[in-house]
């Protein structure tokens, strides 16, 4: 059961999988929304489907784009009680965004921080930032080990391996989610497993392989509930949930030192992260 109607939201990666059925439901819920998606036709289509939501076509692997989210949301409301960072990728060879930087990275962790650091001024005490992440965050699918060096924060194994790599990067969310929220406990952050879910995140993989993870997954449906419980709902969560039961992460995401020194490796690639940069 959700919290009463009403609440402010900015819904990062809104306009397919569990974006959409999430924006489907808070809009149905009477929540004000911010839709942000980076395929400007998806966008499109979203907007004309929930007229009462503005939706925002911008690619957030890029801080241009989070600037302009950030520009066009501070235009239009000076309060949101919501940041659901839900962006997300899979790619079945090395990709760059258009910055460069490996596009893994890019999208599950410097889009979130970007956003995050961007409309932080906005997000009240009390507030909640609520981001998607991954039981891969422990393990690769194909098994084997996470670790991240804050000193070669960007880089991966010598040879690009996909499950690897989302590995390292939903790591890499997870520990900033846990170090913002050390820094901001006035903040409600929660970062969220929704499931194994059907979605076209791998699109891009050989369909067979698709295939036999789709034959056991959840609908994207299924995959919003928990994320729009968490993000809308009475309580006020923090730390990691498995859909919707909190359990503990993986133990390297609990060293609060790597946290702290792979929040400081990414502030010198993006520098605009100001904790105290909030309303009252």
């Amino acid at each position: 059961m959700s919290a009463p109607a009403g609440k402010t939201v900015v819904l990062v990666g809104a306009t397919s999988g569990i974006g959409r059925h999430a924006a489907l439901r808070l809009a149905a819920d009477g929540h004000r929304l911010f839709l942000i998606g980076r395929d400007s036709a998806r966008a499109a289509a979203l907007a004309g489907e929930l007229p009462q939501a503005t939706v925002i076509a911008a690619d957030v692997s890029v801080r241009s784009g989070v600037e302009k989210v950030a520009k066009e949301i501070s235009a239009a409301t000076d309060r949101i009680d919501v940041l659901v960072n839900n962006a997300g990728v899979m790619t079945p060879t090395r990709q760059v965004s258009a910055e460069g930087i490996e596009l893994n990275f890019a999208v599950h962790h410097l889009a979130p921080w970007s956003a995050t650091a961007l409309l932080l001024p906005l997000i009240p005490s009390g507030g909640r930032i609520v981001n998607v992440n991954s039981e891969g965050h422990r393990s690769p699918m194909r098994g084997g080990v996470v670790r991240i060096d804050p000193d070669r924060l960007e880089d991966g194994p010598a040879e690009f391996d996909p499950f690897l790599t989302y590995s390292r990067t939903k790591l890499a969310n997870l520990l900033f989610s846990y170090e913002l929220q050390r820094r901001r406990p006035d903040l409600g952050v929660v970062a969220i497993h929704p499931g194994v879910v059907r979605t076209d995140l791998g699109r891009q993989f050989p369909r067979i392989q698709v295939a036999a993870i789709h034959a056991f997954a959840l609908s994207a449906r299924r995959g919003a509930e928990p994320v729009v419980r968490l993000a809308v709902g009475p309580d006020r969560p923090t730390g990691y949930y498995d859909r919707f039961t909190q359990v503990r992460s993986s133990t390297i995401s609990y060293d609060e030192e790597l946290a702290r020194r792979v929040w400081t490796a990414t502030e010198m690639l993006r520098p605009e992260f100001n904790v105290n940069n909030s309303p009252t």
